[in-house]
C-alpha cells in the first residue's frame, strides 16, 4: 500500500567555494535538506534538483552527509545523487544522530545534482543534514612540445672558378698585306694598318696606291 509523503519542507542552498590558489584546493558544493518525509520502505522519493555551476561541469566530486538532527534516528535511510552519467549513494546517513556519513562512490558533475530519497523500514525521514560535495580542480591541459626536424645535410660548396683571358694582343710593329712588318714605310704602312676591319673599305685605295709607287721605281 502505498503512503502519502506530508510535510515535506526542503530547503538547498548551493555554495561555491573558490579558493584563492583554486589549482591546489577544492571547490565544495553544499546542498541542505530539511523537512519530514514519510513513505513506503524501499521506496525512492526526489527531493530536489540544483543547478551546477558551467565552469565546474566535468569535475570529479567525493561527498559526505553531516546529520544536524540530534533526536531522531531512522535506519537504512539513503541518499541517491544524481549527475551528468554517474550516481553515487550516502547509505544509512540518519541511523546515527549528529553524524557525518561518506558517500559511497564519486560524481562527474553534469549540469545539475539531484537528490533523491530511499526509505528504510522506519518509513519516514525527518531531515535537517547537509549534503557536501568536494570537487576536485580541474587537470592542467597537457602541453606537448614539437622538435622541429634538422635541416637536410649537404656536400661543400662547389669550388669558384675564375675565367682566364685567352685574347692574345695585337703584334708588336703591325702586319702589312703580304704579312710583313710595316715598320719603316710610313705611306703604304698607314694605309694598311689602319684595315683589318678599314682594309676592306680601302682596299681600292690601298692598291692603286701601290701601283703609283711601282711606277717610280
Amino acid at each position: 500500500m502505498r503512503k502519502t509523503t506530508i510535510g515535506i519542507a526542503l530547503l538547498a542552498v548551493l555554495l561555491i567555494a573558490i579558493p584563492a590558489m583554486a589549482q591546489t584546493e577544492t571547490d565544495t558544493i553544499e546542498i541542505f535538506v530539511d523537512g519530514i518525509v514519510q513513505g513506503d520502505e524501499g521506496e525512492v522519493i526526489h527531493l530536489l534538483t540544483v543547478t551546477v555551476p558551467e565552469e565546474m561541469v566535468g569535475r570529479t566530486c567525493t561527498g559526505s552527509a553531516e546529520s544536524q538532527n540530534n533526536e531522531s534516528q531512522h535506519i537504512d535511510n539513503d541518499f541517491i545523487l544524481n549527475s551528468g552519467a554517474t550516481t553515487a549513494e550516502i547509505p544509512n546517513w540518519e541511523a546515527i544522530p549528529l553524524a557525518t556519513t561518506a558517500m559511497s562512490g564519486t560524481l562527474v558533475l553534469g549540469p545539475t545534482v539531484s537528490v533523491d530519497l530511499r526509505l528504510g523500514p522506519s518509513e519516514v525521514s525527518s531531515g535537517g543534514v547537509l549534503i557536501i560535495l568536494s570537487c576536485a580542480p580541474p587537470a592542467p591541459p597537457e602541453t606537448t612540445t614539437t622538435t622541429a626536424p634538422p635541416p637536410p645535410t649537404t656536400g661543400p660548396p662547389p669550388p669558384t672558378t675564375t675565367p682566364t683571358d685567352t685574347t692574345e694582343p695585337p703584334p708588336e710593329g703591325g702586319v702589312s698585306a703580304g704579312g710583313g712588318s710595316t715598320a719603316g714605310r710610313s705611306g703604304e704602312a698607314a694605309m694598311l694598318w689602319l684595315g683589318g676591319g678599314a682594309l676592306a673599305l680601302l682596299g681600292g685605295a690601298t692598291v692603286l696606291a701601290m701601283r703609283g709607287t711601282a711606277g717610280r721605281e
